[in-house]
């Protein structure tokens, strides 16, 4: 088996063996929502006021995942890290470049320099492995202890202008990829099991959903793959030019200039048609951050910094609010994009840009703000609850926020 330089913490090995098995990745299940986190609503980096510690990590613009207190995030250009989340130290890293798949690494390079990075995407994992995929075709797998299962590397021409951003996905016992088009791989090997041409690659993770007794992948560009094999099911379900769907309640929401309510059917079948639920025309511009599902409402967030709130049943505008942050308009300063997907922890919702400034509100048909939080430099990175602290992105750092008197770093 591979090497990779490991610094190995023994307190954190000890209580790997038992985690139980979870999937993981990007947006925890993909809608962005922790109802049962208890995590504060107020920080400032200026002032260390809530922040237990803070990590160099690297840059990056994906968010971490947990099992159990381990944080697992990607950092430029192919590093994996984890980290213990009691007290930030970095328990082990590797790196996934050429010299780990023993061939030089050319997709990569292609890639512009203003795009998405080499490491945008979200690991995924199942509690008892992570896997990892990098813009430059690379894909791998780790036991927790920071052991490679496998490496492959994939030179697919890249097909999305700014770079890859997708995240892995598991679902049905696969390992779903996006890169030129949506592929599943088996988990355990790395071997290719099918690819769906049709379903070309977008910025956005695809969405899981179970349909009737099928396991179902929903794409940026509105196509439901089934997972056991490929197959196409429907297509011109919504269109995204950059973020995810979500999915719920057999309701599939595609938030964007033009944003969708589409209504599964009970079983798939060998294939469906689109059922329309609702159309509307609301959100303004482009639009970065994949929404949000709370209390009956769907929470979406332009890239010029306007909040618009949608009943999730029928589409009718419940308010907009311009967001009291910076965004591609500047509003009081330079201009931030809003990349980071919006967050619910327990009953507040959490809206970022890429600037370092989250607005904390309460959910509900009336705007109402609870705090503005500012850390020093900011990512396109989603912020990630973990049981009563945050997980933020910030510039380099990595930040857990959390209650502590006084603060630590």
């Amino acid at each position: 088996m591979l090497r990779c330089c490991a610094r190995v913490s023994l307190l954190a090995l000890a209580g790997a063996a038992n985690v139980p098995a979870q999937i993981t990745g990007w947006r925890g299940d993909g809608s962005g929502r922790w109802p049962q986190a208890n995590a504060p609503a107020t920080w400032e980096s200026g002032t260390g006021k809530n922040i237990l510690w803070q990590t160099k990590v690297g840059k990056g613009q994906s968010t971490p995942v947990v099992v159990g207190e381990r944080a697992f995030l990607t950092a430029e250009p192919d590093k994996l890290l984890c980290l213990d989340c009691r007290d930030g130290k970095i328990v082990w890293q590797c790196e996934n470049g050429s010299g780990a798949v023993g061939a030089e690494i050319k997709e990569g390079e292609k890639r512009p320099a203003s795009g998405c990075g080499y490491s945008a995407a979200t690991p995924v994992t199942d509690g008892q492995c992570v896997y990892v995929c990098y813009a430059t075709g690379v894909i791998a797998a780790y036991d927790l202890e920071g052991h490679r299962q496998w490496v492959r590397y994939l030179e697919v021409p890249q097909t999305t202008q700014y770079g890859r951003s997708a995240s892995p996905v598991l679902a049905g016992g696969k390992l779903l990829i996006t890169l030129a088009n949506l592929m599943a791989l088996d988990p355990q090997t790395g071997k290719t099991l099918w690819q769906a041409d049709k379903a070309e690659a977008a910025y956005g993770t695809p969405a899981v959903a179970r349909i009737g007794d099928t396991d179902a992948a929903l794409t940026p560009a509105g196509v439901c793959v089934r997972v056991a094999d490929g197959a196409i099911l429907a297509r011109k379900l919504g269109e995204l030019a950059y973020g995810s769907s979500i999915v719920h309640d057999g309701v599939a929401y595609y938030a964007g200039a033009s944003t969708v309510a589409i209504k599964l059917p009970e079983k798939a079948g060998e294939s469906f048609p689109p059922s329309l639920l609702w159309k509307s025309d609301e959100v303004e511009g482009e639009t970065f951050a994949s929404p949000l599902w709370h209390d009956g409402n769907l929470y979406c967030a332009g890239n010029q910094g306007t909040l618009y709130v949608l009943n999730a049943a029928t589409g009718k505008l419940v308010y907009s609010k311009e967001l009291p942050i910076r965004s591609a308009l500047g509003n009081g300063g330079e201009p931030a994009n809003l990349y980071p997907s919006i967050t619910l922890a327990g009953q507040s919702i959490f809206i970022s840009n890429d600037a370092g400034e989250t607005v904390v509100l309460t959910g509900g048909n009336e705007y109402k703000e609870v705090a503005i939080n500012r850390l020093a430099k900011g990512s396109g990175a989603c912020l990630l609850p973990h049981g009563n602290t945050l997980l933020i992105r910030g510039g380099t750092m990595l930040f857990c926020i959390g209650s502590a008197d006084p603060p630590r770093t």
